[in-house]
């Protein structure tokens, strides 16, 4: 497990992810919000008004249900607003 920063135009949250989520954060999070969100029968509770309205919890509830049930991600911390200066080498994606 690997950890990553994740947010949704809110504060950053540092979560603990499988490894290869981590090594390829932009690809399982764009798989995300633009194939699941909007094709899968299960993303339908996410789906309002004609768009899609989800957080960086959401996200990692798919992982855990849907792509690495065995490798439970899960939350480490609240960093805040800003990143302090010991996690900014780590990935990031905003949502």
């Amino acid at each position: 497990m690997k950890n990553v920063i994740l947010s949704a135009d809110s504060e950053n949250i540092l979560y603990s992810v499988p490894d290869e989520v981590a090594e390829n954060l932009d690809k399982y999070c764009l798989e995300f919000c633009n194939t699941w969100l909007r094709e899968s029968p299960d993303a339908e509770k996410y789906r309002i008004g004609g768009g899609v309205c989800y957080t960086e919890a959401d996200f990692v509830d798919y992982l855990n249900t849907y792509i690495f049930p065995d490798k439970k991600s899960e939350m480490v911390r609240t960093l805040g607003w800003s990143i302090p200066e010991e996690y900014r080498k780590l990935p990031f994606f905003n949502f």
